[in-house]
């Protein structure tokens, strides 16, 4: 969470609202992820149908980008299929990535 923190707040003196979005929706999804899954079971079967609709509503392919600020480069990756996705420090390791969990699906 520190490293995508800092990276929204480079995004954010860059004006770069591309990755500013993609960052909040990363960072949205780990909140999701680090919070059990409590409360009414309309509110439930609410953010059900928001993730389902998520779902259809994206492209299917993979969507990579590249990043720069400075001298910094990385890269973000994420499988709309799946919802998996990856930031990465180094081209070599976006495509052992890629490798690992894209190809072949």
């Amino acid at each position: 969470m520190a490293v995508l923190a800092h990276r929204i707040e480079a995004a954010q003196a860059a004006h770069n609202t591309q990755l500013i979005e993609l960052l909040e929706r990363e960072k949205q999804q780990l909140g999701q992820a680090a919070t059990p899954h409590r409360g009414s079971l309309a509110a439930r079967f609410n953010a059900f149908k928001q993730r389902v609709a998520n779902a259809f509503s994206s492209k299917s392919e993979l969507q990579v980008y590249q990043y720069e600020q400075g001298s910094d480069w990385w890269w973000y990756a994420f499988d709309p299929r799946t919802g998996d996705c990856v930031y990465a420090d180094s081209e070599a390791e976006l495509r052992l990535w890629i490798e690992q969990n894209y190809r072949g699906r």
